[in-house]
């Protein structure tokens, strides 16, 4: 139907419904990519723990299944039921999706996590009022002993599933949703404030000790195994991690970041001339002279033997080849250990929509090639 100039067109209801829906959709995308950034998220678990999580999950699945079907003909109680069969069919969903290999394999076991303490204080909702009266002098640890049980058991999980910082933030969230939660029944069975605040208050210690002491455990063998022995650098197993967080923000922000892979020039006869003893310490000089030379920003990784790898945060193409060209022509203009000169090849790249760790790292290293190829000693790109 057609209207005249200055006339309003008839409302459609349904058209205010596909509005809201356009305006709340983009919105809770960013919330959750806000929050997946927030803890560093990783896209896929490494194989070897996913080898791992996946039996475990099913034999979670299993016991919890099994406790079910005992507690039916002695005790049964519908929403009880329905609640554990949820929290089942959650764990055999999550184990199946690793199995298949989808992607944001992090954000669904932590949603898994998040699962489980919400589990928890339903259950305490529910069961707690129905208990018999606890002794006078019972505290609120007393009440919760059997739920704080299972916090620890998956605050302590977090830490063998997540990097260090993502499990601390994600204990941080399930300690503080299942302690509030128990603080908020509590206060509504009308226990005595003072006696509930202060149970609270030290259970919330006791847990964020906890947290601490598994986190500077996580975080030490952490930095062990993604810190290069001989430089100090990141490995590659941190550069894979770095990558994966720049191709999220990319994604998300639509910003760029750039990928310079590049070795030194013909560093075996160094070895050969000098021995590995100097050729190691040519490695390490090499390594702090480019780390001067980049901003805080950008990382610089060893990508194995004479290779190194740095990712660029915010760098064009263009911008990377120029950054590239300058460290080349730095390196060659100075002496390292024992006044040894060297030269150095690159490849540069850049993000481009859709890209993934695999096509990055495929363009980098065949521009190095061509570097190589040509003669050495100079800057190639995509």
């Amino acid at each position: 139907m057609h209207c005249c100039p200055g006339q309003r067109r008839p409302s459609n209801p349904y058209n205010f419904f596909l509005g809201v829906n356009a305006m709340l959709q983009p919105k809770s995308i960013n919330l959750l990519e806000n929050i997946n950034l927030w803890l560093q998220l990783g896209n896929f678990l490494p194989h070897s723990k996913r080898v791992i999580f996946i039996p475990i999950l099913l034999l979670g699945a299993e016991v919890l299944g099994f406790d079910l079907i005992l507690t039916v003909p002695t005790a049964f109680e519908l929403f009880t039921f329905i609640l554990s069969v949820a929290m089942i069919a959650a764990m055999v969903a999550v184990a199946l999706l690793l199995w298949r290999h989808v992607p944001r394999q992090e954000l669904l076991l932590l949603g898994l996590f998040l699962g489980a303490c919400m589990y928890i204080v339903i259950l305490m909702a529910y069961q707690m009022p129905r208990m018999s009266a606890l002794p006078s002098h019972s505290g609120l640890g007393a009440a919760l002993s059997p739920w704080l049980i299972w916090l620890v058991v998956l605050v302590v999980s977090c830490f063998f599933t997540f990097r260090a910082i993502t499990a601390l933030r994600a204990s941080l969230l399930m300690s503080a949703l299942t302690l509030g939660g128990a603080g908020v029944i509590f206060f509504q069975m009308r226990w005595t404030g003072f006696d509930i605040a202060h149970d609270l208050i030290t259970l919330t210690a006791a847990i964020a000790m906890i947290m601490l002491f598994v986190y500077q455990m996580a975080r030490t063998q952490e930095r062990s195994s993604q810190t290069d022995f001989l430089t100090g650098l990141p490995n590659r197993m941190r550069c894979y991690d770095v990558l994966d967080y720049e191709l999220q923000r990319a994604a998300r922000s639509n910003t760029l970041f750039a990928v310079i892979l590049f070795d030194l020039d013909h560093f075996k006869k160094v070895n050969d001339q000098y021995g590995h003893p100097t050729g190691d310490a040519v490695l390490c000089d090499f390594a702090n002279f480019v780390q001067q030379h980049i901003r805080r920003t950008d990382t610089l990784a060893r990508w194995g033997g004479e290779e190194f790898i740095l990712i660029m945060p915010g760098t064009d193409l263009a911008s990377g080849r120029l950054k590239a060209d300058h460290l080349r022509q730095q390196i060659k203009n100075r002496a390292f250990t024992n006044g040894i000169r060297i030269s150095s090849s690159f490849g540069v790249t850049a993000y481009y929509m859709r890209d993934t760790n695999a096509t990055l790292l495929e363009r980098a290293d065949a521009a190095l090639y061509r570097a190589k190829a040509n003669g050495r000693n100079c800057v190639e790109t995509e």
